[in-house]
C-alpha cells in the first residue's frame, strides 16, 4: 500500500513523530482506563476467560502446555500468558493482563498504520474506533487468544508500512517476528500477515528482504513449538479446529458476522458507511470536474491502492470466518482494524461524524454494557462460587464452566481446563477419562450448570455437552 499523499497528509517529519509519541501515550492511557472495570470483574466474563485463566493456574502449579494442559491455541499463547501472569504477581486477575496489553498494542498499532497512510487526525479516529469497538473489547479484557494474535498481526502491518517508507532488512525481520508470533497464536491472523507480506514484497521488490521476513516468521513458529513437541502442538492447535463439526452453515456464519458487527461495532460500521458515502460524493465531483476539463488530484492513484489493500484484508478475513468450522463471535474482532482504517482513510466531514456518533453512542453503550461494566455472579452461580471458596486452596474441581473454579480461587486439572464440546467430539474427554480424573486425590468434585440445557447461544454450544457428560459423575 502506498501513502495517500495529499494536502491533508503532509510528508514525514521529526515533528510528526514527536506527535506520534504523545498520541500513542494518550491512546494507551485511554485504552487501559476503558478496560479497567472489566479487568477487575469478579466473574468469568466468557467461557474462554475461565479456560485460559485456569490454564495459567495450571502453569503456576508446574503443568506443561500441550503435555499436561490441553491448548487449542498456538505455541506462543500460553508462554505469553505465563509471562503476563508473572508480571501480575500471580494474583486472581493477573492472567487478564495479557489481553489488556493486547488492547493497548492493537490501538497503537492501528494508529501507527493510519499515520503512515493518512493524517494525524484521521489516524486518531481509526485508533479511537478500534479501542472502543465492542468486538475488540470482548477479546482484550477477558483472557483470550484473539486479542494478542490480532494485536501482533496489526503490528506486523504497521512494521511493513514502515518498511515501505524506509526499507531496511532489519525492519523486514521485525515484521517477520511479529507475523510469526501472531500466526503462532491463531491462524485467523493469516490475512493481516498476508497483507504485511505483500507490502514488503511489492513496495520495493526486494526479494531477499521478503524471503527473510517469511523465514523469520516460520522460525518463530518452529522455535516456539519445539519445546512442546511440534506434533502435539499441530494436533491441538490446528487439526483440532479443522476437524470440528460446523457450528453454522456458510450463510449462517455470514449472517453471524454481520449481526455481531451491528451489535458490537455500531460506531465502526456507521463510520465506514459514512466514509463510503463521502467517497462516492467526491468521486462524482471529480467525474464532473473531468468532464469540465479539470485535472484530477495527484493522490487518486495512491488512495485507490490503499483502499484496494484494505478491502482485500477485509475480504480475506470475512472469507476465513465464513469458512472456519467453529466460528465464534470473538473471532469477528479480526475484521475491525481494516474496517476502522478504511473508515478513517478519507472519512466523512467531522461535523457529520460528531452528530452520528452522538446519536449512535447510547445504542453502542447499551449493546456493550456487559463488557464495559460487567456484573458479578448472581443466583446459583454466586452460591456455587461461595461454596467452592470454603475448600482448601489446593483443592481442584472439574467443571463445564472453568470460570467458576477460577473465580473461587481454585483450578481444574490442566487436562480439563478446556471442557468445550469440541474435545468431547474428538474423544479427548470421555466418561472414562472424566471418571479417572475425578478419582484423583486433589479433585474434590465435578461442577455442572443445572441450567446448561436451558442456556441459549454460544455458551451452550461450547459447554453444554460437557455439562451433559459431567452430569453423570456429579
Amino acid at each position: 500500500m502506498t501513502r495517500v499523499e495529499t494536502a491533508e497528509a503532509p510528508p514525514v517529519t521529526p515533528l510528526r513523530f514527536a506527535h506520534w509519541r504523545f498520541d500513542a501515550t494518550v491512546l494507551a492511557v485511554v485504552a487501559i482506563l476503558l478496560r479497567l472495570p472489566a479487568f477487575f470483574a469478579n466473574r468469568s466474563l466468557v467461557f474462554d476467560d475461565g479456560v485460559f485463566a485456569s490454564s495459567a493456574l495450571a502453569m503456576r502449579a508446574g503443568e506443561v502446555p500441550f503435555r499436561d494442559i490441553f491448548s487449542s491455541q498456538g505455541p506462543v499463547f500460553l508462554p505469553l500468558l505465563w509471562v503476563a501472569d508473572l508480571v501480575g504477581f500471580r494474583t486472581m486477575d493477573a492472567p487478564r493482563i495479557l489481553s489488556v496489553a493486547a488492547g493497548v498494542l492493537v490501538t497503537i498499532a492501528v494508529y501507527a498504520c493510519a499515520r503512515r497512510l493518512t493524517t494525524r487526525a484521521h489516524a486518531l479516529l481509526a485508533a479511537g474506533l478500534v479501542t472502543t469497538s465492542g468486538s475488540i473489547l470482548w477479546v482484550t479484557v477477558p483472557v483470550n487468544a484473539d486479542g494478542p494474535s490480532l494485536a501482533l498481526s496489526v503490528l506486523a502491518v504497521a512494521i511493513a508500512l514502515r518498511y515501505r517508507d524506509d526499507p531496511h532488512l532489519r525492519t523486514a525481520v521485525g515484521m517477520g517476528i511479529a507475523a510469526g508470533a501472531a500466526i503462532s497464536i491463531k491462524a485467523l491472523s493469516v490475512p493481516a500477515v498476508v497483507i504485511a507480506g505483500l507490502i514488503v514484497l511489492l513496495s520495493h521488490r526486494r526479494v531477499r528482504d521478503a524471503a527473510a521476513a517469511a523465514g523469520v516468521a516460520l522460525a518463530v513458529y518452529v522455535v516456539a513449538a519445539l519445546p512442546f513437541g511440534i506434533g502435539r502442538v499441530w494436533d491441538q492447535s490446528y487439526t483440532y479446529h479443522q476437524d470440528s463439526r460446523r457450528v453454522n452453515s456458510y450463510g449462517g456464519a455470514a449472517r453471524k458476522v454481520l449481526d455481531t458487527l451491528w451489535d458490537r461495532d455500531l460506531l465502526v460500521v456507521l463510520a465506514l458507511f459514512l466514509a463510503a458515502i463521502a467517497f462516492l460524493v467526491r468521486w462524482l465531483v471529480r467525474r464532473q470536474a473531468g468532464k469540465s476539463g479539470k485535472a484530477g488530484t495527484s493522490g487518486d492513484r495512491a488512495t485507490t491502492i490503499v483502499v484496494a489493500g484494505l478491502v482485500l484484508w477485509i475480504v480475506l478475513v470475512f472469507a476465513l470466518l465464513v469458512w472456519e468450522p467453529a466460528m465464534w463471535r470473538a473471532h469477528i474482532a479480526h475484521l475491525v482494524p481494516p474496517m476502522a482504517l478504511l473508515a478513517a482513510l478519507r472519512p466523512a466531514p467531522w461535523p457529520v461524524l460528531a452528530v452520528v456518533g452522538l446519536v449512535a453512542a447510547p445504542f453502542f453503550v447499551s449493546n456493550n454494557e456487559s463488557i464495559l461494566w460487567p456484573d458479578g455472579y448472581t443466583g446459583h452461580e454466586a452460591a456455587l462460587v461461595q461454596h467452592l471458596e470454603r475448600f482448601p486452596s489446593d483443592a481442584q474441581f472439574i467443571s463445564d464452566d472453568p470460570g467458576w473454579v477460577w473465580r473461587s480461587g481454585h483450578r481444574p486439572p490442566g487436562a480439563f481446563a478446556d471442557t468445550s464440546y469440541q474435545r468431547i467430539d474428538d474423544h479427548e474427554i470421555t466418561t472414562a477419562s472424566l471418571a479417572k480424573a475425578a478419582a484423583a486425590r486433589d479433585v474434590c468434585g465435578i461442577e455442572v450448570d443445572p441450567a446448561a440445557d436451558r442456556d441459549a447461544g454460544e455458551e451452550r454450544d461450547r459447554r453444554g455437552e460437557a455439562a451433559q457428560l459431567s452430569g453423570r459423575h456429579r
